[in-house]
């Protein structure tokens, strides 16, 4: 008892330690605690109290048995030849890179998969999982100074839920759909997992859904230190820092904090380059070229959305060379661990008979969505560079640039199966899916395209060409044009109506959904103010439409930058 207090090793010597004989201390022991045989350093045995270990395994924890809490195995699951596994807490979870060359092993690929006996490096999965527990258990743990609920219990089961929520509301959204669930909850509950994307997925889903009082300003500060974390070791770019980056990115576009969005957008790709994410690896596990792909094109399409059309800000402007990788597969292959090639970003030609080819199986909503923000961005770059510089050499080319855009537009919709296209019944066939978002965002962007090329010849509108230089157009022309973003306006509308028609709630959606809505409605209403007559407006169909796309906009995304698309421009709603 002398020696515990005095918190110094005890030889466990009966009668008188060895400390109390050597300092003359009175020496006693506690018959209570337990007592354990261990070798002494001279070959002799001598009995010393058990002491408590830090963290009982899952499964001596489960069956209520003893645990020596040694690791990688505990002595009782290495006799019977079980599986030893200890629940992660925040001692465990330490940042990448900061623990063990087993787990930097993991890092590369991003992804561990039970069912794939290989993993990047050539070694064997579960023997990295296993040398990287080992390891960890040494290392010291990253103080993160956060806590919630004021105990590591309370944090784990917040991570779960949060977990739950994220692969349940938010991972059909087409920038989070690197994450490969079964390996993310295996990592997980080996202590591996990365802590800034432990963190960032906290933090968005706490934005996006509801994880109990508390847990949006908690959120928020753990992607504060989410991005602490990755720029203390910016210098060592890895996988799983690049996904918490694409994260916090759109955390911070959510939260309206732009600039930081943009900037730590350019640092994200800075990692995919030096990762070389735009080229294939065939030395990989499929599960991991995969997670690879969907990331990349992930950093892509935030791209096109930061960069609006803006060569200059652009850091993929030329996707077709500078990201030499074929699109994801559907989420069936990447689930099941399924290899299957699908296409390249530009999709291909028509055979001698003028027939299109078939779109593949493989290819899912997710490559035909990243195909459709790469179809906006070549019309956004020529309309925009049209806008800047409208020289007369350049308006002569306008109408045939314009039918080569929608002809690509067209040849889209024309490869898609069926299954596919946008109908009342494919809608409800999928109510109940996590696809549904996808589905409904695929073909609303669509729509938003044929907008985008076409609002270029609405006299007086802000994204238009001025005055004089559409009335120097072909009037049958301009007309046909100005029609063509009305309906297109229109048919998004009765989309939407549609949508809420289900009666089920919106699905979690990105930013996506309440810009399209909002510009939906800005030209329908420029429609009814310029020409009601032609096009058959009332006010009455006008303002039914205005609150459909309202609505939506209202019951897609949470956060601020959402809401200050439904109110900044409250009135002209209605």
């Amino acid at each position: 008892m002398t020696c515990r207090a005095r918190k110094v090793r005890c030889d466990g010597r009966r009668g008188i330690c060895t400390n109390c004989e050597r300092l003359g201390f009175a020496c006693s022991y506690d018959e209570n605690v337990a007592i354990e045989v261990v070798d002494s350093p001279g070959g002799t045995s001598i009995s010393v109290p058990r002491r408590r270990v830090r963290q009982a395994c899952l499964s001596c924890h489960s069956k209520k048995a003893r645990c020596s809490g040694q690791v990688p195995k505990c002595d009782r699951c290495r006799v019977q030849g079980i599986e030893c596994v200890y629940r992660p807490g925040k001692r465990s979870l330490g940042t990448a890179g900061y623990a063990s060359n087993g787990q930097a092993a993991a890092d590369a690929a991003g992804i561990l998969d039970s069912a794939n006996p290989r993993s990047p490096d050539g070694s064997n999965s579960r023997a990295s999982i296993d040398r990287a527990i080992s390891t960890r258990s040494t290392a010291s743990p990253v103080a993160s100074g956060l806590e919630f609920g004021g105990s590591e219990e309370s944090f784990d089961a917040l991570a779960l839920r949060a977990f739950d929520k994220f692969f349940r509301h938010i991972h059909h959204i087409p920038m989070f759909s690197f994450l490969h669930r079964a390996s993310l909850m295996e990592r997980y509950h080996a202590g591996l997992l990365d802590r800034p994307l432990l963190l960032s997925l906290i933090g968005l889903t706490s934005l996006f859904t509801d994880l109990g009082p508390g847990t949006k300003e908690y959120g928020a500060r753990c992607i504060d230190e989410a991005v602490a974390l990755v720029m203390r070791e910016f210098e060592r770019p890895s996988i799983l820092r690049l996904q918490a980056l694409i994260i916090i990115t759109k955390h911070r576009i959510l939260s309206r904090r732009f600039s930081g969005a943009f900037m730590i957008h350019a640092i994200a790709c800075r990692f995919a380059t030096a990762l070389r994410l735009n080229h294939e690896n065939p030395s990989i596990c499929f599960l991991a070229q995969e997670s690879r792909r969907r990331l990349m094109w992930s950093l892509y399409m935030a791209d096109t959305g930061i960069a609006s059309g803006q060569v200059e800000y652009a850091l993929w402007p030329d996707p077709e060379n500078q990201i030499q990788i074929q699109l994801p597969c559907n989420e069936r292959n990447f689930e099941f661990d399924l290899p299957e090639p699908t296409e390249r970003l530009r999709p291909p030609s028509a055979g001698p008979d003028g027939i299109l080819p078939p779109l593949p199986d493989a290819i899912g909503f997710l490559a035909l969505h990243i195909r459709i923000h790469w179809l906006r961005s070549r019309i956004q770059q020529y309309t925009g560079g049209l806008l800047a510089n409208p020289s007369v050499d350049v308006l002569s080319r306008l109408p045939s640039r314009c039918a080569e855009l929608a002809t690509g537009l067209e040849i889209f919709a024309a490869r898609l199966p069926l299954s596919f296209r946008w109908s009342e019944a494919n809608l409800r066939l999928r109510i109940y899916s996590p696809r549904l978002g996808i589905y409904i965002m695929t073909h609303i962007w669509w729509e938003q395209c044929h907008c985008d090329l076409y609002r270029l010849w609405l006299p007086g509108f802000r994204e238009a060409l001025p005055e004089n230089l559409i009335n120097q157009m072909n009037v049958d022309f301009a007309s046909h044009c100005r029609r063509q973003c009305y309906e297109h306006a229109r048919t998004m509308a009765d989309m939407f109506a549609q949508v809420l028609a289900l009666g089920n709630d919106i699905p979690v959606s990105d930013l996506d959904l309440p810009l399209c809505a909002y510009q939906c409605a800005r030209m329908l209403f420029h429609g009814f103010r310029t020409n009601a007559m032609e096009l058959g407006m009332t006010a009455e169909s006008v303002q039914e439409l205005a609150g459909v796309c309202l609505k939506v906009a209202k019951q897609s995304t949470a956060g601020p930058a959402s809401e200050s698309i439904v109110s900044r421009n409250g009135m002209a709603w209605t």
